[in-house]
């Protein structure tokens, strides 16, 4: 048995000896990271592990590339000397997101090992694609990798993925800094996301809010940008693209969560922006082209995210391009218009300004990046910018905060003053209210008293008029009397010419002298001025002119005496009353129409 387990091992070490002279071999070094990119390839025809270390018949084709349109998965063979005496502790992985399976030697436990990763492999690790692998001292280690092609074998395109290897030690301590860095800033950025919304609740002003929705979006972007989702969130759900030069695009969880903490970060800025500003009064053309701006972001972000993550078609890497420019241009707007703002002397511009020119230019530095050299990942160069961003946006707007509640402190203490004006305008004029009342009431009270003295003088005028109206028709039954006695004696006198007696020609001598009529006439005038005073003065001043007669024909029609009453007080027909009043009514100018 033990003969021919060391028969078997004898061969196995041939067969290794024998390859190692055929292909190149990889000497460790000092550096941190070993890249390699020069291996033997062969194409998997359902091969396992113990086919490959056995069938001398297969050929590593050195310096290869992998066809994916002639296979689904293809073995690469590498070989690493370690020429140092003690076992090396690497990480290793592919320059390209594709699936593949590790094979290497265990020589404490004599067998051969195998261990899978890549973007389907849910390992709870924060990059997807690491295996950890030991490399024996004083040895050349020969490593195999079956690598998985069939994502990206649509495309048809030929890939030459690097091998990369780093050093455990300097791979942990740069897992701590990455760990550490964004620790604090999500510490930091929770801590101003419950400062922002305490301010909130006692101020009830936005900008707070927009803010908490730009520290909201940090978090998740940062989250996202450092692959902490891929620990967080144990889900292989990706779409990858082969580009014609053999790139690979990999849109997984985290790109997604990485579209979307853009959004929530430029949708929280360019609100903030357009409040702080108060763009939509003072700046009414930045604040539209900010709005539609936002409203086009927002549509083209999240279609091509739920697009590419849903595997429907990879738009991200067509959308890439147009995505920074879109971050780009937004940026450059709201610095934009915040040096307008300062330029038309609106007062926040100046700490508008100082919060955001440092995150801004950072942010335009990252879009310029990606414009500039289109790459499918953030490499080293660009990875320290969004944190400088993020923490520059924290550090600067916490003065921004200060600032504005020193703009809101000055507001409210004038609006306190208007407040205290307004309530001494409002006490002076409930004051004045009062008097104005008081004021009424007496004249209330002066109205009634004033209409029960007008009611007493209209009932006192009544009745004047009506002893006025009875004395009248007293005196037309007095001159009617007096009339019929002069028809009759005037009738006896003629019946009896001769037989006359002396006292009939005395009656009827006073009866044609009018003695009664003027005396009669007198009570009238006396009884009628003391119901119109000042009657005859009047129209004495006003026509001069009149006779007696004649003012007492005008006084017969000013108390609505008819026709016949008048002809009958005055003892004449009453044609002639019609033909006097038309005399007086031209005389008069023609006052009379209106009586």
């Amino acid at each position: 048995m033990r003969s021919s387990f060391k028969k078997c091992l004898c061969c196995l070490l041939c067969c290794v000896s024998f390859a190692l002279k055929a292909q190149k071999i990889h000497v460790l070094t000092n550096e941190a990271v070993l890249q390699i990119r020069t291996y033997g390839v062969l194409q998997d025809q359902h091969y396992d592990l113990k086919s490959i270390l056995s069938n001398n018949t297969l050929s590593f084709i050195a310096d290869a590339s992998l066809n994916t349109s002639k296979g689904d998965d293809y073995w690469i063979r590498t070989v690493i000397e370690n020429p140092y005496p003690n076992n090396e502790n690497y990480l290793i992985s592919l320059s390209v997101p594709l699936n593949y399976s590790l094979y290497f030697f265990d020589a404490a436990k004599k067998r051969w090992l195998s261990r899978t990763s890549g973007p389907a492999t849910i390992d709870g690790q924060r990059q997807r694609g690491v295996i950890p692998v030991v490399l024996q001292g004083n040895t050349k280690n020969v490593l195999y990798l079956k690598v998985d092609v069939r994502d990206v074998k649509s495309y048809g395109y030929a890939i030459k993925p690097d091998i990369l290897l780093n050093k455990e030690v300097s791979f942990d301590s740069q897992e701590k800094l990455i760990w550490l860095s964004w620790l604090i800033c999500v510490v930091v950025l929770v801590s101003f996301s419950c400062y922002n919304l305490y301010i909130y609740f006692h101020l009830k002003d936005k900008i707070y809010i927009y803010g908490l929705f730009m520290q909201v979006g940090a978090i998740i972007f940062i989250t996202s940008f450092k692959h902490f989702f891929n620990q967080f969130l144990p889900l292989a759900v990706y779409n990858t693209r082969l580009n014609e030069d053999g790139s690979i695009y990999c849109y997984s969880l985290n790109t997604f969560f990485l579209h979307i903490g853009v959004v929530l970060i430029l949708s929280g800025l360019i609100q903030l922006s357009r409040a702080y500003l108060n763009t939509k009064i003072l700046l009414s053309t930045y604040d539209r082209l900010l709005k539609y701006l936002l409203y086009v972001y927002i549509a083209f972000a999240l279609v091509t995210a739920v697009v590419t993550i849903s595997g429907l078609y990879y738009l991200d890497s067509h959308t890439l391009f147009y995505d920074n420019i879109f971050v780009l241009v937004m940026v450059v707007t709201i610095f934009s218009a915040g040096i307008t703002a300062y330029r038309r002397k609106i007062r926040a511009a100046k700490y508008f300004l100082l919060a955001n020119t440092l995150p801004m230019v950072l942010s335009a530095g990252i879009a310029v990046y990606f414009i500039v050299n289109s790459a499918p990942t953030y490499t080293h160069t660009a990875s320290i910018l969004p944190e400088l961003a993020i923490l520059s946006q924290i550090l600067t707007f916490a003065v921004a905060l200060v600032a504005r509640l020193r703009l809101v402190n000055e507001e409210l203490k004038l609006k306190e003053q208007v407040a205290e004006k307004l309530e001494t305008d409002i006490r002076a004029s409930r004051n004045k209210s009062q008097l104005i009342e008081q004021e009424n009431q007496l004249i209330i009270t002066s109205i009634e008293q004033e209409k029960s003295r007008n009611n007493v003088l209209q009932q006192k005028l009544e009745a004047n008029e009506r002893e006025l109206v009875g004395n009248s028709l007293y005196i037309h039954q007095k001159n009617k009397l007096l009339a019929d006695l002069r028809y009759q004696i005037r009738d006896i006198g003629q019946l009896y010419p001769n037989a006359k007696h002396p006292v009939l020609k005395n009656i009827e001598s006073s009866l044609n002298d009018s003695r009664y009529f003027d005396s009669e006439w007198d009570k009238f005038k006396l009884h009628f001025e003391q119901v119109h005073p000042d009657f005859f003065e009047k129209i004495t001043a006003l026509h001069p002119n009149l006779t007696n007669n004649e003012m007492r024909l005008y006084a017969y029609f000013h108390i609505k005496l008819s026709t016949k009453e008048i002809a009958a007080l005055l003892n004449i027909e009453p044609a002639s009353v019609r033909q006097a009043k038309a005399r007086l009514n031209k005389k008069m100018g023609g006052s009379l129409v209106n009586l």
